[in-house]
């Protein structure tokens, strides 16, 4: 399931890409870093003119995404996504090729670990920005003949083809960075159903048992997870909520969500907390230990760990 242009859906671009760069292996480039320069074995630099137009750095022109998405294409043969992380770069690389002959022009984006290619489209528009069919192109789908209204706009901020000084540069030559991916989402979606289940808590003065009650438009089951709600008796002082790997390179995780009286005060507080199994697990943790004190940690059960919040 080696995907990437799925990731820069108008929405997706600020969700599900941030958080597969985030959790994917990087290496710090301490210094510069330059493309290389081309040896004998290497493509020569571009000189078909739409090739050399594109290359250089171009930054997504989408007034609803805040990530700044860019794009750096060199004269090697090689493409980077490329998005700011706090004080440095988070770069993605991958290999392309373009047919400048057809109308609309096409591009091939070679994934690392995946023998089909992303088959794309892109054009210049007469104001010299870069438009590029990024929405609904996987590994091995044909090629979309047109652009979408979800077609994206992108403008040349650089003609250098290096990437900034101290770029994370991913690891996304390993199969191991789309497991990351996935099971990110996991995570999130287990820490969006605790949060929903400390407002209904609020809101109601107890604990939801259904997805569909926390309104937040999460399905029970999706390709690689199954989500439940697990009661934890008449008591409803506590809840669980997990998520179970349906594929066994996937991590499991539990979600605990309880309340704590506040000592002196005649309310009550929830606290939540995320236990993911150490190894990867077709079986979600079991219930964690709720803490008798304040100051403790929600301890996790054997196999599995606490994640920091």
């Amino acid at each position: 399931m080696s995907k990437i242009f799925p990731y820069f859906g108008k929405f997706a671009i600020a969700s599900v890409f941030i958080s597969l760069l985030m959790t994917l292996d990087t290496t710090v480039l301490a210094q510069p870093a330059t493309a290389p320069t081309p040896s004998p074995s290497q493509p020569a630099k571009p000189t078909n003119p739409i090739s050399q137009k594109l290359l250089g750095q171009w930054k997504a022109q989408e007034p609803s995404d805040p990530t700044n998405l860019s794009l750096i294409f060199t004269p090697e043969g090689k493409f980077f996504l490329l998005l700011p992380n706090l004080d440095k770069f988070v770069a993605a690389e991958f290999k392309y090729r373009i047919n400048p002959t057809p109308q609309p022009m096409h591009l091939d984006v070679t994934i690392p670990g995946n023998p089909q290619p992303v088959l794309t489209i892109f054009e210049f528009t007469a104001d010299g920005q870069l438009r590029l069919q990024l929405n609904e192109t996987d590994p091995g789908k044909p090629r979309p003949k047109a652009f979408s209204s979800t077609a994206t706009l992108f403008k040349k901020v650089s003609d250098s083809t290096t990437l900034p000084e101290n770029t994370q540069l991913t690891n996304s030559d390993s199969g191991d960075s789309t497991r990351k991916g996935t099971e990110a989402d996991a995570k999130q979606i287990i820490g969006a159903m605790n949060r929903a289940q400390q407002a209904y808590y609020l809101e109601y003065g107890k604990f939801a048992t259904t997805i569909n009650e926390l309104q937040i438009g999460i399905k029970p089951e999706t390709e690689n997870y199954r989500y439940r709600i697990v009661p934890q008796g008449k008591g409803n002082q506590s809840i669980i909520n997990t998520a179970t790997a349906k594929k066994p390179d996937l991590k499991s995780y539990t979600g605990i969500v309880f309340v704590r009286k506040v000592k002196g005060q005649d309310y009550d507080v929830t606290n939540a907390a995320i236990c993911e199994t150490v190894k990867p697990s077709t079986i979600a943790p079991s219930k964690p230990k709720i803490p008798t004190q304040e100051s403790q940690p929600v301890q996790c059960p054997v196999g599995s760990r606490l994640l920091e919040r």
